[in-house]
């Protein structure tokens, strides 16, 4: 009871004051002061629990909600025009089961595969030896390159980039040999005159268990592909 006594006191010298001073400059009305000193007793018995007459919290202003920023499209690297990440324009073709004249892309020579032989190991007349390995056996496969052309022409293997492959149902494939025999097709270079042939080969070192396994041989350069059936 005294702290209410107390507080309206506290609230009617309040408007006095305000009365007093501001009556000067600004004449109040009755209904201006009643509104002050309500201000006052609220301000004074907000803390109060048992006072219901406070003046309502003004509601706080809402803090404006950022614009979502727009979700950017995907771009394009420069050069990839959804070729598969190859730069350059659009992807080349890739053109399976292509012929030995595709793969090799020498105008004028056909190549043709003839055979393949399972061997311990190989050794030239002048000397040249692919010596023998416990547990290995070298496969050597066949060609015959024949010049087409009405004129006499070289070929140099070493710059065609050519891959071959060889499956014989191991967990790799297994690359070729390199040899300096000559007619390794690897690195050979020949000379034919018009409607001229040679023989070329290719070599492979693979384990003796597989033997009974090598099914084909997959040759290949840029986008040209051959596989050839390999068959006893």
């Amino acid at each position: 009871m005294r702290k209410k006594i107390w507080i309206a006191a506290a609230a009617a010298a309040s408007l006095v004051i305000l009365n007093g001073c501001l009556a000067e400059t600004y004449p109040l009305t009755e209904e201006e002061k009643n509104i002050i000193a309500e201000y006052a007793a609220g301000v004074l018995l907000r803390n109060d629990a048992g006072y219901t007459q406070a003046l309502v919290s003004p509601t706080p202003i809402p803090s404006p909600t950022p614009a979502p920023s727009p979700t950017p499209e995907p771009t394009t690297a420069a050069g990839n025009k959804g070729n598969g990440g190859l730069g350059g324009g659009d992807i080349a073709e890739v053109k399976e089961n292509a012929s030995l004249e595709d793969v090799y892309g020498l105008e004028g020579l056909l190549v043709t595969y003839d055979d393949f032989e399972v061997v311990n190991q190989i050794e030239e007349t002048n000397g040249y030896v692919v010596p023998y390995e416990q547990g290995k056996k070298v496969v050597k496969l066949n060609f015959t390159l024949k010049n087409t052309a009405g004129i006499e022409q070289v070929f140099d293997f070493s710059k065609q980039s050519i891959n071959y492959q060889l499956d014989c149902k191991e967990r790799n494939f297994i690359p070729p040999m390199i040899t300096a025999l000559a007619g390794d097709m690897l690195y050979m270079e020949t000379t034919l005159a018009p409607g001229e042939s040679c023989g070329g080969f290719v070599l492979f070192r693979i384990p003796e268990k597989a033997e009974d396994n090598i099914t084909n041989v997959i040759i290949s350069r840029d986008t040209y592909t051959s596989i050839i059936a390999l068959k006893k």
